[in-house]
Formats: structure tokens, C-alpha cells, sequence
């Protein structure tokens, strides 16, 4: 989990700091949705929060860290509300929760380029890239180690390695599409087929047939798979702002 202050321990936690630190992500994240990473100001945000800048260095040691932090809330609570009906340790459950997810992005775009502005630049600290990073896998490494311990993963493979790649290519996808060079229509195949040529260059098998007849019909229709749709079930206590 990533840290607020990794330089400073949090030597007390009163009901005033805590409510501090959750106005802050919460302005935060609306300061995100609204302006964007580039438009980001700490000083605004402050004033917003009604938090002295000392403050919020202190409690988050740089802006990128409290950006980080406040969409790694938006993110866990989309993901605690949202049912899915597919097997979490199945491809179709690890699909369909990755096109889960980036269809969100298409209501949240200034938090996607947030996030993949961070993620490449190159003073991101490794806990904050580390923390975006793990965002994009949604439960790609629990499938991994099951399909490893049936065999269905080729000798060759290295699962954090290939954990490591898939992220780095969501994210380049992801980059390009903020960046224009992605329709929104071919956004989100372009995710499936990065994903699914990946998948079966690294497995054999159950899995591997599995994977080439996702996206056989991928190429075919050009359309993304479909899944019985998951429900939304808003948690009991939502921050305000996460979109």
C-alpha cells in the first residue's frame, strides 16, 4: 500500500489531521476531474481543502504522491462497487474486469492522462509507480500463479516479468489514446488485442487455445468481448468527487 509520507512517520493521527488528509485527496480529486494533471495546483488545492501547503507536504511529501494517492481512492472505490458476474481467476474474468476498468476511463479522461503522465515520467518515485502499476493488473497475477501451478504457463516465462509488460503496455495504450492517437473506438480493442497477444505468446495449452480464440473473433468482428453485464453497487460511504 502506498504511503502518504514515506520521509516522515506520522507521529499522531487526531480526528483534525485524518479529516485534513481526506479533505485534501478529496479536492484533490476534483481538482484532477476538473483541470487535469497539467492544470494541477497545489497552492488552489490548499485553499480548496482549506490546508496550509506545509501541511500537505508533510502529510504527502509531493504533489504527484497526493494525485497518485487520490486516484488510487477513486480507483478502489469503483472497483469495491462494481459486481462482476465472470470468474475473477478465468481469462474472461481478468478481460473482462481490465475493459472494465478503461471503459471508466472514457468518464474520467483527465484522471487516465494524470495517470500516465506520472507513470512515465521519469522522477516518479518507485512506491507511486509501483502503486499505478499494480492498478492496471487487476488480479493478472493471481490467474498467472494458478495457470503456473497447472502448467499452463509456458517454462520460459517469468510471472512478475510478464506482469511488468502488461502494464507497461496498457499504459502505452492508454497514453496514446489521451493522446489522441487512439480513437475512442479503437481504444479499447486495441487493449484486449495488446493483452491477448501477450497472453498467448506466454502460455500453452487450455489457456493458450483460449486466449488465440479470444482474439481470433477480436480480428474477425473487431469488436471487444462481450460479458454478462457486472452490477453497480455504490459503497456505504463514498467520497465526493470521484468523477
Amino acid at each position: 500500500m502506498l504511503e502518504l509520507n514515506p520521509d516522515k512517520a506520522l507521529l499522531y493521527s487526531s480526528p483534525t489531521i485524518i479529516a485534513r488528509r481526506k479533505r485534501l485527496l478529496r479536492e484533490a480529486r476534483r481538482l484532477i476531474a476538473v483541470d487535469g494533471y497539467e492544470n494541477f495546483s497545489v497552492r488552489r488545492l490548499c485553499q480548496q481543502a482549506d490546508v496550509a501547503p506545509r501541511t500537505l507536504y508533510n502529510a504527502f511529501q509531493n504533489k504527484d504522491r497526493v494525485i497518485a494517492l487520490a486516484i488510487r481512492e477513486a480507483f478502489d472505490e469503483f472497483n469495491n462497487g462494481v459486481q462482476y458476474k465472470t470468474d475473477p481467476n478465468t481469462l474472461s474474468g481478468v478481460l473482462d474486469r481490465t475493459l472494465g476498468v478503461n471503459k471508466r476511463n472514457f468518464r474520467v479522461r483527465n484522471y487516465a492522462r494524470a495517470i500516465c503522465t506520472i507513470y512515465f515520467a521519469p522522477g516518479t518515485s518507485t512506491d507511486v509507480w509501483k502503486t499505478l502499476q499494480d492498478m492496471s493488473l487487476s488480479g493478472t497475477l493471481q490467474w498467472m500463479s494458478i495457470l503456473k501451478s497447472t502448467g499452463q504457463v509456458q517454462p520460459w516465462v517469468n510471472i512478475d516479468h510478464f506482469a511488468d509488460t502488461m502494464a507497461n503496455l496498457q499504459y502505452a495504450t492508454i497514453n496514446d489514446w489521451c493522446l489522441g492517437r487512439l480513437s475512442d473506438e479503437q481504444y479499447l480493442p486495441r487493449i484486449a488485442e495488446g493483452m491477448l497477444l501477450l497472453i498467448v505468446g506466454a502460455m500453452r495449452d487450455q489457456a493458450r487455445e483460449e486466449s488465440e480464440r479470444f482474439l481470433s473473433e477480436l480480428k474477425v468482428s473487431g469488436d471487444i468481448p462481450s460479458f454478462p453485464p457486472a452490477v453497480w453497487k455504490a459503497p456505504l460511504q463514498r467520497g465526493n468527487g470521484s468523477e
